[in-house]
């Protein structure tokens, strides 16, 4: 019976040995021990790494005409790297044609200027509040008026996300100031600096008429430095004939007039007077609101949009291109981690270098707008991002009405038809009219 007890008893210590044997720490090829195995180090409780995701479709509709070829340049093929799980189904407009055929849009993106006619004329906003909470996405790392104009549009709710933002500034054509001996813009100007630079540029040259400065009053109004209401979000009438408006007006009107040219309907042309900076190189300077800059044959220089005396220093308002989750999408989630992505440093820079300006509140990395681009190298782009922008207005459907009747007004004024009241006016009854028909 010992001999029985003494067996079982070896036989438990070879096994005890065996078991430590196995805990043994691995070694590596040089013999030396190496870190112990990630599973075995792991305390109890620790989650394992997830799943694999699972394959989905994501469909993204444009609210302005763009390709297939440029989308994924743009946008498609940064998605899908960051994204291999996500198949993404690239569609264009019109909005009406794809609702009516109950396409399954998850996102759409555009300028401000869509967000009723794409968005919410079809109620296919999506607050986009509670993503953001529980997410963790941190709005602050984004330029606070930007979210600011999302959350007037929404009563406080968010609709989209920014993802890049029209550039503004005072362009400059610096062989003219050469030709005629005068000194470059400066930054910080104010606006009755500019109108006296302008008229030492505005003169007749070898047979050619040249032009100090020109401008899209339209344009100039749909971002206005004073935060200014073109039309009244509660009553939904035209602020026109406000003293703030007829004040604004006055500004641009004397900067025109301080030159002492007489303009006629084709020189006053928006397309023409862009066309006389960039293609003809007939104006020195020319104040850009939507992004655009000179062509790279011109000898061109930028300084920030010039300020009003009681507002120093206050540049434009912003006007982004947003991203949002449509209120039909299935997957609202992946939909708004993609936006997330396209407003995270990893996408925003590249997007920035390449020329599509950054939403993102971080000096640094607007320092570095467009230089990836050779026609950008050595320019003063820090002056295309307002050190302090404008307050952004509330917008309403009528944007667009109010701005073509504001640029219609200016016309009419310049060409002497009317006084500046008179032109604002008329300009107030004619938003409203429209105001009613649309309604």
């Amino acid at each position: 019976m010992s001999q029985v007890r003494c067996l079982i008893m070896m036989l438990v210590l070879l096994t005890v040995t065996a078991c430590g044997a196995d805990q043994k720490e691995p070694e590596t090829k040089s013999g030396e021990p190496s870190a112990a195995p990630t599973v075995s180090s792991q305390p109890t409780g620790t989650p394992q790494p997830t799943a694999k995701p699972q394959p989905v479709d994501i469909t993204i509709m444009s609210n302005t005409n763009m390709t297939v070829e440029a989308f994924n340049k743009q946008y498609g093929d940064a998605i899908k790297k960051k994204f291999p799980h996500v198949t993404v189904n690239f569609i264009l407009g019109p909005v009406k044609d794809v609702v009516a055929a109950k396409t399954p849009i998850d996102i759409q993106f555009g300028s401000i200027g869509t967000v009723y006619s794409h968005v919410l004329d079809f109620g296919l906003q999506y607050d986009l509040s509670e993503l953001i909470k529980t997410k963790g996405y941190k709005l602050d790392s984004l330029e606070p008026t930007m979210v600011e104009l999302q959350k007037k549009i929404g009563n406080g709710k968010i609709y989209g996300l920014p993802v890049w933002n029209a550039t503004s500034g005072l362009f400059y054509n610096k062989d003219l100031f050469d030709k005629f001996g005068q000194p470059y813009p400066k930054e910080g100007m104010s606006w009755d600096e500019l109108a006296q630079l302008s008229k030492s540029m505005t003169r007749i040259d070898g047979g050619i008429q040249y032009f100090g400065y020109v401008t899209s009053a339209g344009a100039q109004m749909a971002t206005n430095q004073m935060g200014l209401d073109p039309v009244d979000p509660k009553t939904m009438k035209s602020n026109f004939t406000s003293e703030p408006w007829k004040q604004f007006m006055q500004s641009i009107v004397d900067i025109y007039k301080a030159s002492g040219f007489k303009y006629t309907k084709d020189e006053l042309d928006v397309a023409k007077g862009r066309a006389f900076f960039e293609k003809e190189s007939r104006v020195a300077m020319y104040t850009n609101y939507s992004g655009g800059t000179p062509p790279e044959t011109m000898n061109w220089d930028v300084v920030s949009v010039p300020s009003f005396k009681d507002k120093p220093g206050v540049g434009t308002q912003a006007y982004p291109n947003y991203w949002y989750v449509t209120s039909i999408s299935q997957q609202k989630e992946t939909a708004f981690d993609i936006i997330a992505f396209l407003t995270s440093e990893e996408f925003q820079i590249p997007h920035n270098r390449s020329g599509f300006a950054t939403v993102l509140n971080k000096a640094e990395i607007k320092k570095q707008y467009g230089q990836d681009m050779p026609k950008f190298k050595g320019k003063n782009v820090e002056a295309m991002f307002p050190k302090k922008p404008s307050d952004p207005m509330n917008y309403t459907p009528y944007a667009a009405v109010a701005q073509n009747a504001f640029q219609s007004a200016f016309d009419s004024i310049m060409l002497g038809e009317k006084d500046v009241n008179t032109a604002l006016r008329d300009a107030a009854e004619q938003v409203d009219k429209q105001i009613q028909t649309k309604k």
